[in-house]
């Protein structure tokens, strides 16, 4: 009897139909969440954003530091949805790029009242460039959601607060350390 090779080829499609599912700089989700530790919510962190002294520039650097308020461990893998939004909630559209830095995601568990952290970092604009956005507040999600929950601002300066100003936003991988998160 003669062994037969099985076709890759339904398996292949499969494999290729789920990575098209994913948009550029997604991770994939898992089947299933672990039962002992499920996966944090955005309800269960609240999250603030400490904007990082910069050298003079159009530059920008935050660290987002996310504290879990759930009373039970949950865990974060991937990347947080970031949105510049007005203070009407209006969610404005910065191009914005999730990366692997300061390395890959992967997933951790953050204990209550323990935080996970990611950087962001974005070029401001003169309000007046074409594709300058203005906002007054930054939303979060662990999902896909762009209205999130407001994020408190810290260290920004008080007449920036209500005029943050963003041509494009690149968002970090979550970290379990916030002297890593922002290092990229």
């Amino acid at each position: 009897m003669r062994n037969t090779p099985r076709p890759a080829i339904p398996a292949l499609a499969t494999v290729l139909a789920l990575t098209a599912c994913a948009g550029p700089g997604t991770a994939p989700v898992p089947a299933a969440v672990d039962a002992q530790n499920p996966a944090c919510l955005t309800t269960d962190l609240e999250a603030t954003v400490t904007l990082q002294a910069t050298a003079t520039g159009p530059e920008r650097a935050a660290l987002v530091t996310l504290i879990n308020n759930a009373g039970r461990d949950c865990t974060v893998d991937g990347w947080l949805t970031i949105t510049l939004a007005t203070a009407g909630r209006k969610v404005l559209p910065v191009p914005t790029t999730k990366v692997d830095e300061p390395a890959p995601a992967a997933e951790f568990v953050v204990r209550p009242s323990q935080a996970a952290y990611t950087g962001l970092r974005w070029t401001s604009c003169a309000r007046s460039e074409d594709d300058c956005h203005a906002g007054g507040t930054l939303r979060y999600d662990v999902g896909q959601n762009k209205d999130g929950p407001a994020a408190v601002l810290a260290d920004f300066p008080t007449s920036k607060r209500n005029g943050i100003t963003m041509a494009e936003l690149r968002i970090g991988s979550l970290q379990a350390s916030s002297a890593e998160a922002l290092d990229w």
